[in-house]
């Protein structure tokens, strides 16, 4: 697969790598990569940036370099390395990038440059001890590597436009996808909104350095496994840390999207949120799934019998055959009860039925309408789920039924599953789980209490699903189901109506990419980020300009502002 020059954005024609290729390392870094609504189709280039080649990459203290984020010619640049020798940390005193100059213990070394090269270490045995493996050295480059083998960080001023990035040096010329790089994170977090410099870098150095591990085994998985599983990876390091509890309604806002398929744009919530999905692989499955499915997507080391190709698997089929190859399971069962866990959180959580922190994670959006309900014009996505909370106003028997309103052959009742319980003073009773496709539901709905319902599509892929979905009293609920039924006169819906427009139907040419086919990326050069990029930053897209409070809103987006 062929890169541009020191860039991670592809521009392939291959269905299977148009489906991310274009949007994922955006997370590493605005200044390495940046997406162009423009055509970007044609021979791209062998790329320069290969091991072996002698093309100068470029570093943030590389003399008359064009890096985005680097430093001033006048910096005089010092480093730091770690006691247990595995990371470099480059700094300056003087000038804009100038870290903190206390130096409590009197050793010549700042405690910030310390601190970090303390945290990197923390983060990395963190990582390796389960089971990952560490970024691949940069010893043998003919590029740049900041001196030796050790994996470097930077620490330079930002000016509140982002607070770091990973950010690749080359990649491996051995047919895989694995890359090499370094680090830039901001030198002192002044007017950022974290608590402090040490939480600060905390969340960065967890989240960006997993990029770099990330890279190690295939760095083309796009943006859902790539930025879900570095949010993961920063909860996982340390779950004191808000920044994955922040993140996830980013995600659930949007949960009627199928799984894999992002909104379009280079900056989006529901990546960072989706890693509430890979949190509980980890809580459900144990705390190496991740890893497991990371080991899984590196070029020759997929498995067979999925839609994808072993020698360059993708994520999303690899892990439909994970859960059936290690744990007995599936994509249809793993989502069905995702979509179930996601009713036991706030304050409805209840440890024994899902995550075990679940009270500090948000609840998914319920749309509420009045009773007795027709839901005409359904769009649900594979991989997707739609929420609802009914509530009487006195004890009554509701029914639910799905209909599917056309006999053109398609089932829309296909894959579908239908979770229904009763909340009564925030706590949620038994769920109750069975297929659309196997009649009605009756549930006993008491003075006081609310009935949950949630529709979800467990189909892995495949054309949405476009039921009517009908809510009521017994009689009303038959009334609506008869006059919605194939072959009756009453309306079959509108097919592309309803809250979501989230997800790509097969042979739509959605692809879940955003693109209509042929190329639909570009790579510019480092430093030289478009118009619209530098736009997005003068309009307060940072958290320099707009701010942020710690609070349960989804953090910024890593690479246009300051969560990096």
């Amino acid at each position: 697969m062929s890169r541009p020059t020191r860039a991670f954005a592809p521009c392939v024609s291959s269905p299977s790598r148009r489906r991310a290729a274009a949007a994922w390392l955006h997370g590493l870094v605005l200044s390495a990569v940046v997406l162009t609504a423009g055509p970007a189709c044609g021979p791209q280039p062998e790329p320069s940036n290969r091991l072996g080649t002698t093309t100068q990459a470029v570093r943030p203290d590389t003399p008359g370099g064009d890096a985005l984020w680097r430093y001033d010619p006048s910096d005089t640049v010092e480093s730091y390395d770690s006691p247990e020798g595995h990371f470099r940390i480059h700094y300056t005193t003087e000038g804009r990038h100038r870290v903190s100059p206390i130096d409590q213990d009197g050793n010549g070394v700042p405690d910030r440059v310390e601190f970090v090269a303390a945290t990197y270490e923390a983060v990395l045995a963190t990582y390796v001890g389960d089971g990952f493996r560490p970024p691949l050295s940069d010893a043998d480059l003919s590029l740049p590597n900041g001196g030796d083998g050790r994996f470097d960080v930077y620490l330079v001023d930002f000016g509140g436009a982002a607070d770091g990035a990973f950010q690749v040096d080359a990649c491996l010329d051995d047919g895989t996808d694995r890359c090499i790089g370094y680090m830039v994170q901001e030198n002192d977090f002044a007017g950022y909104r974290y608590p402090s410099f040490e939480v600060a870098t905390r969340i960065l150095a967890s989240h960006e350095f997993f990029h770099a591990v990330q890279a190690a085994y295939d760095a083309d998985q796009g943006p859902v496994f790539g930025e879900g599983t570095a949010v993961w990876a920063t909860e996982f390091f340390d779950p004191s840390l808000d920044d994955f509890e922040g993140f996830i309604s980013g995600y659930l806002d949007h949960i009627d999207r199928s799984l894999d398929v992002p909104p379009p744009g280079p900056v989006q919530p529901f990546t960072y949120g989706a890693s509430i999905f890979f949190w509980y692989l980890h809580e459900r499955y144990g705390p190496t799934a991740v890893r497991e499915l990371w080991e899984a997507v590196e070029n020759g080391h997929g498995r067979p019998g999925g839609d994808d190709d072993p020698a360059d698997p993708d994520w999303y089929s690899q892990l439909d055959l994970w859960l059936a190859d290690v744990h007995g399971s599936s994509f249809a069962e793993a989502w069905s009860e995702f979509t179930e866990w996601l009713l036991l959180t706030g304050p409805a959580d209840d440890p024994s039925r899902a995550w075990a922190d679940a009270r500090a994670y948000p609840r998914p959006p319920f749309e509420s309408p009045e009773l007795p309900y027709e839901g005409t014009g359904l769009r649900i996505f594979h991989a997707s789920a739609h929420y609802y909370a009914f509530t009487p106003g006195a004890p009554e028997t509701l029914r639910v039924v799905l209909v599917d309103p056309t006999d053109d052959g398609d089932d829309d009742l296909a894959g579908l599953v239908l979770h229904t319980a009763v909340e009564r003073d925030g706590a949620v009773g038994p769920i109750s789980t069975r297929a659309a496709a196997d009649g009605p539901v009756d549930v006993e709905v008491g003075s006081g209490e609310t009935f949950l319902l949630v529709v979800a599509n467990t189909q892995r892929t495949g054309q949405s699903r476009k039921p009517v979905l009908c809510v009521g009293a017994p009689d009303a609920a038959d009334a609506c189901a008869t006059a919605h039924a194939a072959g009756s006169a009453g309306d079959a819906g509108t097919p592309d109506g309803g809250r979501s427009d989230g997800g790509a139907d097969a042979g739509s040419g959605g692809g879940g990419d955003g693109t209509t086919g042929g190329c639909g990326c570009a790579a510019t050069s480092r430093g030289r980020p478009p118009p619209w990029a530098l736009l997005l930053l003068a309009l307060g897209l940072t958290r320099g300009i707009s701010g942020r409070s710690r609070s349960r809103r989804p953090p910024a987006i890593r690479g246009l502002d300051p969560r990096g």
